[in-house]
């Protein structure tokens, strides 16, 4: 920064690069008065100026943006791995719900079929149960008709046994008269 328009005029202060100045005016000269921030009032070579940060501090905004993004990466990083770990740990979980779903897929197969089997068991059941009624009712009449024949079977024998006495009386009475009259007559002989 010069005193002056020129290069002629002394240097009143070194401006490092990258400083901050208010512009004051602008001369056609190809100088412009500048303030700095402490105050200093100067002239300095208007092509030295420039509204766009320094390469400096453009370094060091770069800088700082590259460790903010560094550090975003590297938080998106352990977000990514987190994410990892739960699409695992939620794969596990669909494997192990699918392999539950197919045993109770094949359960219920199995239910239906015994269900299904029921009801086949519950018409069988229901058939045997009217044959066996009938084979009982069959079975009784048989009972009553064996105790039926046994109590003829047993009145037959009385009775034979009855006809065997009486004849038995019969021809006892009879075949004791038969001799004496066939004694009369071979004793008249």
């Amino acid at each position: 920064m010069r005193s002056g328009q020129g290069i002629k005029f002394g240097i009143k202060k070194m401006l490092p690069s990258g400083a901050r100045l208010q512009v004051l005016e602008t001369d056609p000269t190809g100088y412009s008065k500048v303030k700095t921030v402490d105050g200093v009032e100067g002239w300095v070579l208007t092509r030295y100026l420039s509204n766009s940060p320094s390469a400096r501090e453009q370094l060091e905004t770069s800088q700082q943006r590259i460790a903010s993004l560094e550090l975003e990466i590297s938080k998106f990083k352990e977000e990514i791995a987190s994410i990892s770990n739960q699409n695992t740990d939620v794969d596990s979980q669909n494997l192990s719900l699918r392999e539950k779903s197919q045993r109770l897929s094949k359960e219920l197969d199995d239910l239906r079929r015994t269900a299904s089997n029921a009801v086949a068991l519950e018409n069988e059941n229901r058939q045997l149960k009217e044959k066996l009624q009938q084979i009982d009712h069959r079975n009784q009449t048989l009972v009553i008709e064996n105790n039926a024949l046994k109590d003829n079977s047993t009145r037959s024998w009385f009775l034979v046994g009855a006809a065997v006495l009486f004849s038995g009386l019969l021809l006892g009475l009879i075949l004791p008269r038969l001799r004496l009259r066939k004694k009369d007559s071979w004793g008249s002989l």
